[in-house]
């Protein structure tokens, strides 16, 4: 499993922060750790301009494929204006992962070109994983103030109707971590699998066109399971079934 870049754009209305957080996710054999790269947030942007923006820094040759390292991610949030972005992005030819908050649901969705999924949920899976030290911050980022600030204004509290709800202080802003929770909370959720490798055992089973007296000796086209699963590294011995998952 390649390790691979995220860029994750929280975008805003034109008076409000849009942020944009580059990451690396390096899945490991058991959970993924993320290192940050750059975090960073902008006010006053017109659109075409936040649109610009995240393309050039997906377009960064630093984050393109090489030895170890798959194609780079572009995630936007497609809440409020961020559809509006999104669709402009596509619109240059530049693929990229639609998200949508919505007011609940633990379990993810795909709808319209977007993946939903509960803000809560969504923020529980980056809160997880930051706890568990997955999430690294270098010592020396330029933005590791303005990102702690922030956290310590994020706040967590269960709603009349008995839901957890995350959001920002009154006053603060909640943009920078929102960015970093959708690009975790996607790399977590459809984490790359490892496929196990398979071998045929062979089954001990006489398959019924084998048996004697069989009218059905000369059907099914001869023993071609057993040479195929013999082609293939088995030892197709009187093959019927039999798959074992090797670790």
């Amino acid at each position: 499993m390649n390790r691979f870049w995220v860029i994750s754009l929280d975008p805003a209305q034109l008076y409000d922060y849009s942020a944009l957080v580059v990451l690396q996710c390096i899945p490991e054999k058991e959970s993924n750790i993320y290192h940050l790269g750059s975090v960073k947030r902008k006010q006053k942007l017109p659109y075409p301009e936040i649109v610009q923006w995240a393309e050039h820094v997906f377009k960064n040759p630093q984050f393109q494929p090489a030895n170890g390292v798959s194609s780079p991610k572009l995630m936007v949030d497609v809440g409020g204006v961020g559809r509006a972005l999104y669709d402009m992005i596509r619109a240059d030819g530049v693929e990229c992962i639609a998200i949508q908050y919505t007011g609940g649901g633990e379990i993810p969705s795909f709808a319209n070109g977007a993946y939903h999924i509960g803000k809560s949920a969504m923020v529980g899976k980056f809160l997880a994983a930051w706890d568990d030290g997955r999430v690294q911050v270098p010592a020396n980022a330029s933005f590791r103030d303005l990102l702690v600030n922030e956290l310590k204004a994020f706040r967590g509290y269960m709603s009349s109707a008995g839901r957890a709800r995350f959001e920002a202080e009154e006053g603060e802003h909640d943009d920078q971590i929102m960015a970093i929770a959708q690009a975790v909370w996607w790399c977590e959720q459809y984490r790359p699998q490892e496929i196990t490798k398979l071998t045929f055992t062979g089954g001990k089973r006489v398959p019924p066109w084998k048996q004697s007296g069989s009218s059905a000796s000369s059907r099914g086209g001869g023993d071609w399971f057993s040479e195929a699963a013999a082609h293939h590294g088995g030892n197709g011995a009187n093959f019927v079934g039999g798959i074992t998952m090797i670790n």
